[in-house]
């Protein structure tokens, strides 16, 4: 299966233009004969889910996860009542509150309008690589509304999952900032004067007293290289995670990460499982479905995996070693994909669907528990460290002031 561009005059006669997925140029001109357009031009694209180098910057290049979501809301209730997309985008847009969101549904209505098709607007507004498979699907399975119904549900879900994981990590790290804050303020400005002091009685000090005024001299007197480099590297790190080398590697150390990485990789697994069971569930072949799966995946690793997968299976021998190096999908999921590709396919696709289907709510349901486990047991966690961290500074500080005291005494 290949993507082709085309050109033509529709029954309106209007110039229309898009992209379809078929096999070759003749699928394509039977397809477009059907709808009633008189072909001008059919081109093949060079690459999957390409964007046109000549599309000018829009309003909708600039949009959210979330405002997509909204915007796929839209389009399923208009597809669920029969309606053109072009005209209730336009009457819809007049109730979006958000002047930016409301400018690009107007945008994208009068692209509509202007002869274009919804997957070909929506690939070019950059818009998630998941939406425009599943638009593909929608297209070709004639059940748009409930694709789009089913996708803003699910995504719904994970999007509450991951506010739930960003709201039990905001506590802790607040916290551990402010005492690192406190801590350094500390160093900089009162354990000085502590250290003239002590220095001037010439007491004998503790080890952990003297470790801490040695501390307190690197921070007061060797700030001129070091902040520049903290500088100098912060800066780094910032033009690094614009890169995709640099997203690669802070990907896979979030990923590595104790907790935080096994709930992000639930969430990972559940969204792919879903999405390639929507796919699949409206007969989009098993191996084109994994593949548009994979190339939706925001992770760099999966995408990877997906692509060699994909090309082993095409030639008859698939081998899930490149999935299963990875470590993050269960067993029941490498199974199923074992047994679609395989030379002798023993369950059926609506099977694969209900497995599939049945992955992810558990996926979903064991990564709830997980983070609520993380928001009850990370918060003390936390407190304890800060309080023996505060304890320890308060020890060092004050224990040879006692024995001042005792000696002035």
């Amino acid at each position: 299966m290949v993507w082709y561009r085309y050109q033509g005059i529709n029954l309106k006669g209007k110039n229309v233009s898009g992209r379809i997925h078929a096999a070759d140029r003749d699928e394509v001109a039977s397809m477009l004969q059907n709808q009633g357009v008189k072909i001008e031009c059919i081109q093949e694209e060079a690459a999957v889910y390409a964007t046109s180098s000549a599309t000018s910057e829009n309003s909708m290049s600039n949009l959210s996860s979330g405002d997509f979501e909204v915007i796929s809301e839209h389009l399923s209730d208009l597809t669920r009542a029969k309606l053109p997309l072009s005209v209730g985008l336009e009457a819809v847009s007049h109730e979006i509150e958000n002047a930016r969101l409301r400018s690009a549904v107007q945008k994208l209505a009068a692209q509509l309008d202007a002869g274009k098709d919804l997957e070909t607007v929506l690939s070019e507004s950059k818009a998630p690589r998941e939406l425009c498979a599943l638009v593909h699907a929608g297209i070709r399975s004639g059940r748009m509304s409930e694709i789009l119904a089913d996708y803003v549900a699910h995504t719904r879900q994970l999007g509450e999952m991951k506010s739930q994981l960003l709201m039990a990590l905001s506590y802790p790290l607040i916290l551990v900032g402010f005492a690192l804050l406190v801590l350094l303020s500390m160093l900089i400005w009162i354990i000085p004067s502590f250290k003239s002091i002590y220095l001037d009685f010439q007491i004998e000090l503790p080890e952990i007293t003297l470790k801490l005024f040695q501390m307190s001299d690197f921070l007061c007197t060797q700030w001129w290289w070091y902040l520049p480099a903290a500088l100098f590297g912060i800066a780094g790190c910032l033009w690094l995670m614009k890169t995709e080398i640099g997203q690669r590697v802070i990907q896979k150390l979030i990923y590595r990460l104790p907790l935080v990485g096994g709930l992000l990789s639930g969430i990972t697994v559940s969204r792919f499982s879903h999405l390639l069971a929507l796919l699949v569930d409206n007969d989009v072949p098993f191996i084109d479905a994994l593949k548009m799966t994979g190339e939706s995946s925001s992770n760099y690793e999966i995408r990877t995996a997906c692509r060699q997968f994909s090309q082993t299976a095409s030639t008859g021998q698939a081998q899930i070693s490149s999935l299963a190096s990875l470590n993050i999908f269960p067993v029941t999921f490498l199974q199923t994909l074992s047994n679609q590709t395989g030379t002798s396919s023993r369950i059926g696709p609506k099977y694969s669907v209900e497995i599939l289907n049945a992955l992810a709510d558990m996926l979903n349901s064991q990564t709830r528990v997980r983070i609520t486990f993380f928001a009850s047991v990370v918060e003390p966690l936390i407190i304890i460290f800060c309080g023996i961290l505060m304890g320890g500074l308060f020890i060092a500080m004050f224990a040879p002031l006692i024995q001042l005291m005792n000696w002035i005494a």
